[in-house]
């Protein structure tokens, strides 16, 4: 009996799949904006549930997540935007198509047993 517990226990946890979470982190002193194409689906709790929004507000200090997922792994082909830009005052950084996105979020990748994070860090 107890072979069989650690036999379901060892194929549960190897069976399971990953998690994926994607942010963007404003650790600047003012807010920043952050527009995709397409929008971003959000939850809002007031009408329980998904809707779409075209920007984004990030107050300083704070993270937003823009993107999560369980399964497929992350990376660029399960991405859902095409272009993602993020305004902070009189600048801003435009990632124009899947790649140049991509690369962004993988220079802050953390990844851990369960899932992995991929995060742009504006300063």
């Amino acid at each position: 009996m107890k072979y069989f517990i650690f036999i379901i226990t060892l194929f549960t946890f190897i069976s399971c799949d990953p998690g994926y979470a994607y942010y963007i982190s404003n650790n600047s002193e003012k807010d920043i904006y952050v527009y995709t194409n397409p929008p971003i689906k959000v939850y809002d709790k007031s009408i329980n549930r998904t809707k779409l929004i075209d920007s984004a507000t990030i107050n300083p200090k704070e993270t937003f997540i823009i993107y999560s997922n369980i399964g497929g792994g992350g990376g660029e082909e399960s991405f859902p935007f095409n272009k993602i830009r993020i305004k902070k005052n009189n600048d801003s950084i435009v990632l124009k198509n899947k790649s140049e996105i991509n690369s962004k979020f993988n220079q802050n990748r953390k990844k851990r047993l369960f899932s992995t994070s991929y995060t742009i860090i504006v300063n």
